[in-house]
């Protein structure tokens, strides 16, 4: 090799490692990694909220001898103790004006306003309006109320970056991090299933102590004996499989 070729090699060693090291102070102090944007957990991608939803109940009425069905008001029931439970507000009652189902419905009405009172709806927390409804077919009426419920304010399935090789995530193939849709649907049936939405916001209050048992217990302790409970038995036998008698 030639001294102006060993010059020449020498050149390009010294600008590669230059340029090396200008990728990794990059990556050690750019934005993507010092102040990366990127949600890192699912909590944060896929966050549950609390918002405003609708209980909603359509009675297609006329079908009973005294305006409703022994199953609507069954329903109806069943809509009153979730407006007693989760009700904001008052319940929201549309009947149809006009159409086949107009006689139906202004029959029904006392009977659905009885029941209503009956499962604990009073007269004052129901707001009545009347709807257009010339289409053909039976006409509900419609009550319903706004209850709060909890959901992840985006849905599901989207995939901002393609998982496959090659799509130009560099970022995450070499951090390793989460997709974006991970965990979405745990969050989203979590939201669905849980009872009262408010949980997810603050705990419940403690309930009261048993005052019974507690004075069980300062007793004990002042007799100097055993505070625990024992609920041991010797003669309990599990199971006769494999011979035991």
């Amino acid at each position: 090799m030639t001294l102006q070729r060993q010059s020449q090699f020498k050149k390009s060693l010294a600008a590669g490692a230059l340029l090396a090291s200008t990728f990794a102070l990059a990556g050690c102090h750019g934005d993507r990694i010092v102040a990366d944007a990127y949600p890192q957990t699912y909590e944060q991608r896929h966050p549950i909220v609390l918002a405003e939803g609708a209980a909603r109940l359509d009675l297609p009425v006329g079908g009973g001898r005294r305006g409703l069905t022994e199953r609507q008001r069954d329903d109806i029931r069943a809509f009153a103790a979730d407006w007693r439970k989760n009700g904001r507000g008052p319940v929201g009652m549309l009947v149809p004006a006009g159409g086949a189902s107009a006689g139906a419905a202004d029959y029904a009405i006392p009977a659905i306003r009885t029941t209503l009172a009956a499962a604990g709806v009073p007269a004052t927390a129901i707001i009545s309006q009347r709807y257009p409804a010339d289409a053909p077919g039976v006409a509900p009426v419609k009550l319903g109320f706004v209850k709060l419920k909890a959901e992840v304010p985006h849905p599901c399935g989207l995939w901002p970056e393609d998982l496959g090789h090659g799509a130009g995530d560099l970022y995450g193939e070499t951090q390793n991090r989460e997709y974006w849709n991970f965990g979405c649907a745990t969050q989203q049936n979590l939201a669905a299933q849980v009872a009262d939405p408010e949980d997810l916001a603050r705990p419940r209050t403690e309930t009261a102590i048993y005052a019974a048992r507690r004075q069980t217990v300062m007793e004990k302790y002042k007799a100097g004996t055993d505070t625990t409970t024992d609920y041991r038995q010797s003669d309990v036998q599990v199971s006769t499989i494999g011979g035991g008698n």
